[in-house]
This record gives structure tokens, C-alpha cells and sequence, in this order.
């Protein structure tokens, strides 16, 4: 690269990319692909020699893993994803079952009872504070969920699983809501 003002020196483009920081590209793979490039120093590179192996100028130590090595590294395993959704699931489906079964009884207990929560049967008291204890718990779980795969997806640990937990952890609360409201409604 050079300038029209030859006043002041600029640097080559080699010295440029000299002074780069050595960062992963996504596209390193693609670029490095041809076997004996001479790009043993660069970490993305593939290898024509296994981990361990001696460099040509003798001096031994670890080139580096392989890419089938690094994709059974723990770090870029899908199991933080997979715990994400798991618990978005579960979150999901015993929130939405507490408030269908909240919503079908609040409406004939009231009925049969009275309106106040305290005219209510010792054992529908009992069930109506067990089933709200559980909602919060579902909130927990949620909010968990969320957590992990907003996590995962960062980090590339389970990247799909985790954008579909974030995803039913997020509607799980108004779609209970709602389910709670339709039913108490209806059989009011």
C-alpha cells in the first residue's frame, strides 16, 4: 500500500497484518484449507500432523487440536442448551397446568363459597396456595432458563437449544395468564 505522498513512509501490507491482533476468523477454515500452506503458527489452521507432533524445525510441542478434538470439547457442547430447553419445557408445561387447574376451580369455589378467599374450604386454601407456590417455582425455572440460554447462545454451547428455551420461557407467562383467565371466566 502505498500513498501518492511520498513525504511519509506507510507500511507494507504485510507489516499491517504484522501488527493485527491474532483473533479467530470465522472464515479461518476456509482460507488455511490448502495442506502445507505454512500456516502451522496460526491456531485455526487445519493439520496435516496430529497434536503432539514435531514442527519441522525440530522443536517439539503441541501444534494445536484438530478440529474433531475441539468439537468434543466441553466448552462447545450442546448440553448447557439442551438443560436451558429442558427447563423451559418443564417450566412451561407446570405453569400452564396450575393455571388451568387454578382457573377451572377459582370459579366454582367461589360460587359454592363466597368471594373471599377465606370463605373458601380449608383444602381449596390448601390446593390455591400449593398451586401458586408452584407458579412461583415455574417463575424460577423460568427465569433459570432464560439465564442458560441467553448463556449458550453467547458462547455457541447448544446455540439453537437455547434460543428456542429463551423463546418458551418468555411466552410461557402470558400464555398461562391467559389459560388462567379463559377458564376462570368460563366456568364462573
Amino acid at each position: 500500500m502505498t500513498s501518492p505522498d511520498f513525504t511519509y513512509p506507510q507500511p507494507t501490507d504485510d507489516e499491517l497484518a504484522a501488527q493485527q491482533p491474532r483473533t479467530p476468523s470465522p472464515h479461518a477454515p476456509l482460507i488455511y484449507s490448502s495442506p502445507g500452506a505454512g500456516f502451522d503458527h496460526c491456531e485455526y489452521a487445519p493439520r496435516s500432523r496430529a497434536a503432539g507432533a514435531t514442527r519441522a524445525a525440530g522443536t517439539a510441542g503441541a501444534i494445536g487440536t484438530t478440529r474433531a478434538a475441539r468439537a468434543a470439547d466441553p466448552a462447545e457442547s450442546p448440553a448447557l442448551g439442551k438443560t436451558a430447553l429442558i427447563l423451559s419445557i418443564l417450566a412451561t408445561v407446570l405453569t400452564l397446568a396450575a393455571s388451568a387447574l387454578l382457573g377451572a376451580t377459582v370459579g366454582p369455589a367461589e360460587a359454592a363459597s363466597g368471594y373471599y378467599f377465606t370463605d373458601t374450604p380449608d383444602w381449596y386454601q390448601g390446593l390455591a396456595i400449593g398451586l401458586v407456590a408452584l407458579q412461583a417455582l415455574c417463575a424460577c425455572l423460568g427465569t433459570a432458563a432464560i439465564v442458560m440460554g441467553i448463556v449458550s447462545t453467547i458462547t455457541g454451547r447448544g446455540r439453537t437449544f437455547g434460543i428456542v428455551a429463551i423463546a418458551a420461557a418468555a411466552v410461557a407467562p402470558f400464555a398461562s395468564f391467559g389459560t388462567f383467565l379463559a377458564l376462570s371466566f368460563a366456568f364462573a
